[in-house]
């Protein structure tokens, strides 16, 4: 039987440490939805509308110049 305290440290990554990453994934997808995701919630909630500009003028600037793969770009349309 496994103890506890070993149990909530099994299997934790460390994100410090540079990882390979899948086929069909770029390295900047994380960053690109989560700009997406927060552009989203500025435009709809705080109605301010320079700041989400800027928010989107980085994320399309990093869906040109980065590495995001296309199912990226499309979850980010999804959002």
């Amino acid at each position: 039987m496994k103890k506890l305290d070993k149990f909530t440290t099994e299997g934790k990554v460390d994100t410090t440490k540079p990882h390979r990453v899948k086929e069909g994934t770029g390295a900047d997808d994380q960053e690109y939805i989560d700009l997406m995701g927060y552009y989203k919630h500025v435009a709809r909630h705080t109605m301010n509308r320079q700041e989400a500009n800027e928010h989107l003028d980085k994320a399309l600037k990093l869906g040109r110049d980065g590495d995001v793969s296309k199912n990226a770009k499309l979850a980010g349309a999804y959002i």
